[in-house]
């Protein structure tokens, strides 16, 4: 149980670091000269924040890769895709239309039947 907790705890903290960084880069003016778009992408919180994130992520990814068969593990990465339509949705009102919501409980599923293998 414990393995799993740790599986699902670097799929949450992954999609938070992608939900900081969407933040951050909605505060970023793209149309502005390439060093001030520079410098308001490195001092931006929220970007900076989820580079963070993301970084604490790879390493317990890492850790994970050594100690779980890549054919198992990978699959649970796609419940970031679950969190993420979900964080989009309750943080940024993003549409998630019923096609989306049948591609999540795909995912779903397909988790599942890979967490029982």
């Amino acid at each position: 149980m414990t393995n799993y907790f740790i599986i699902f705890f670097q799929v949450v903290i992954n999609t938070f670091a992608q939900l900081l960084l969407k933040k951050g880069v909605g505060q970023v003016n793209f149309a502005q000269p390439l060093w001030e778009l520079f410098l308001s992408i490195a001092f931006n919180l929220y970007i900076f924040g989820g580079v963070f994130i993301f970084v604490l992520s790879l390493l317990l990814w890492l850790y994970l890769l050594s100690q779980f068969e890549l054919s198992f593990l990978y699959p649970f990465g796609s419940l970031s895709y679950v969190l993420a339509a979900l964080g989009g949705w309750f943080f940024f009102a993003e549409n998630v239309t019923l096609c989306r919501g049948g591609g999540i409980l795909l995912i779903l599923m397909g988790v599942f039947l890979v967490a029982k293998s």
